[in-house]
């Protein structure tokens, strides 16, 4: 299965749940990705707005898994997770809308400084809405299964430029 964002749905909308800063550990990760394409195949905005996101962002552990649900990626860092949820429930070639990203801590953050572990679960959560699907083996990429690069590197740049550039057989719907 190979997915990207259409060029007619760019920008992306992304809303982000206002809590541990992680609007702004989004941003950095849109930032990050949008700069990993030559010819603008990505780009997201954050809005204010829910109800028309194609992306939600939300800082909490992800539900039990749905029926229908295509993929649940995910990554595990020592102090907090990510996963997100593609819904292809009404057909097999079709994404639902909105995509759903949950990211976690594991310990109380107001004992523990996860800005860190926020940050590189956001980059490689944004990877998986891209259209990335399968992590890499390489422990220097952020789409490592366990991540612990701050930055992308030249297979993760490689990967997301190809997927963009490879036909999809999976479309976003609302």
């Amino acid at each position: 299965l190979s997915f990207h964002w259409p060029a007619d749905m760019l920008p992306v909308k992304i809303w982000v749940e206002d809590s541990l800063d992680m609007p702004a550990r989004v941003q950095e990760g849109v930032d990050i990705w949008r700069g990993a394409f030559l010819y603008g195949e990505y780009d997201a905005v954050i809005v204010s707005d829910s109800s028309n996101a194609d992306v939600l962002v939300r800082v909490t552990n992800s539900p039990a898994k749905a029926a229908g649900t295509l993929g649940r990626l995910s990554a595990l860092l020592p102090g907090c997770g990510g996963e997100t949820v593609f819904d292809n429930s009404a057909s097999r070639f079709e994404v639902q809308l909105p995509v759903r990203m949950y990211i976690y801590s594991k310990y109380d953050p107001e004992l523990v400084d996860l800005t860190e572990c926020f940050r590189v679960t956001a980059r490689h959560e944004l990877g998986h809405s891209l259209g990335l699907f399968q992590h890499t083996s390489d422990i220097r990429d952020i789409m490592y299964g366990d991540p612990e690069a701050e930055g992308l590197s030249a297979q993760d740049i490689n990967t997301a430029q190809i997927a963009a550039h490879w036909p999809a057989n999976l479309i976003p719907t609302r």
